[in-house]
């Protein structure tokens, strides 16, 4: 049994740099000066034995995040439709080394904002929980 986590990290990295535009940064946010942008976080799976193939239930949080001082929930929130536009419940995700998802379902989208209210970060964060299945 593969690591599921490597292979849908690239299909997820590939289709929220395709839907969204903006660039998508793998569990780090970065330090360049970039006002709006994409993290991948929280990924964790677990892994079962059935009788005739391996299956692994992964989540995976897609963190939306604006810096801007006059319509950042807004412009946060027009992200996460394009996102969820192109990453549903209706998605087929085919991966290499003989794994596919055979369930994705938005487990949850969460609005937050900073702490200090002058530092102007709004954040949507999408929660897709997939059963990832191989051969």
């Amino acid at each position: 049994m593969l690591n599921p986590n490597i292979e849908i990290k690239k299909w997820f990295y590939t289709n929220l740099t395709s839907a969204s535009g903006l660039p998508v940064y793998d569990g780090y946010a970065p330090n360049n000066g970039v006002n709006e942008y994409i993290i991948m976080n929280g990924r964790a799976s677990t892994q079962e034995q059935g009788k005739i193939s391996y299956t692994n239930g992964v989540t995976i949080d897609v963190d939306i995040v604006i810096k801007n001082s006059n319509f950042g929930y807004k412009r946060a929130e027009t992200i996460s439709d394009l996102i969820l536009t192109a990453i549903n419940s209706q998605t087929a995700i085919t991966l290499s080394n003989g794994f596919y998802a055979s369930s994705l379902v938005v487990g949850a989208i969460r609005n937050l904002d900073a702490l200090e209210p002058s530092d102007n970060i709004f954040r949507t964060i999408i929660t897709y929980n997939l059963i990832i299945t191989q051969n």
